[in-house]
């Protein structure tokens, strides 16, 4: 009698924790990506065509160091982190342009279930191709001003985005299989809310450095600041 009294306290006590973990704070993380070094020197992209709307060059964006070192365009993630809430994805929108023949923004993060609005801001025919391990995933000719094509990110992944009439212009969207991200800005910095407590691996993406991953800590109710800095290449 005495055993069973004592294991059911014991669970008891056990259960009382873990509800008690669930309903902690969630933490943040947040810090600063920069280049462990002096930044290549990359050349401008060459325009070849449409020159009164598109200009004559565009800046190579696959490494952006601003001042400081910051690196911008850093995609950072929770692989492990809560998942995203199908209901709430679903209506969580990001837009993707094509301002004077270039992508903005160049790096986009999403939730996967959320929706991609490509806009066409330019008065001259876009034809965007987006492909996920070289599988074509949509391919859209976009000849208006002001069109605007909704995509479902349906599956998570890493969206290679090029336009077929402009082949400078390039972009990449990661589909994401949790709500804990961040992309860096112009100097570097990011910040990812909603992390529950715990030990947590922290994934990290560049263009042009490659990908790494780290590990933090995060208290309830705290930012832990993580700063990484990245080699050039």
């Amino acid at each position: 009698m005495f055993y069973q009294d004592a294991m059911t306290a014991l669970v008891a006590a056990l259960l009382a924790l873990v509800a008690a973990a669930d309903n902690a704070p969630a933490g943040k993380i947040g810090g600063r990506i920069t280049l462990g070094g002096l930044p290549p020197k990359l050349a401008d992209l060459p325009v070849t065509r449409d020159f009164k709307i598109c200009g004559t060059s565009k800046p190579e964006e696959a490494l952006e160091v601003g001042s400081g070192g910051g690196v911008k365009n850093v995609v950072l993630w929770l692989p492990e982190g809560p998942k995203p809430l199908a209901h709430e994805a679903a209506h969580k929108k990001l837009k993707l342009d094509q301002q004077a023949c270039q992508f903005v923004p160049h790096v986009l993060a999403a939730e996967v279930g959320s929706t991609l609005d490509v806009i066409n801001s330019d008065s001259v025919l876009h034809n965007v191709h987006a492909t996920e391990k070289e599988a074509k995933a949509f391919n859209y000719a976009m000849p208006i001003k002001g069109q605007v094509v909704p995509t479902k990110l349906k599956t998570v992944g890493v969206l290679k985005l090029k336009c077929d009439v402009h082949p400078w212009m390039r972009a990449t969207v990661q589909v994401l299989p949790t709500s804990a991200f961040s992309v860096s800005g112009e100097d570097g910095s990011y910040l990812i809310d909603g992390v529950p407590p715990g030990h947590w691996k922290l994934h990290l993406w560049s263009e042009r450095l490659g990908e790494r991953d780290e590990e933090v800590d995060v208290s309830s109710g705290q930012t832990t600041q993580h700063d990484v800095a990245l080699t050039p290449r």
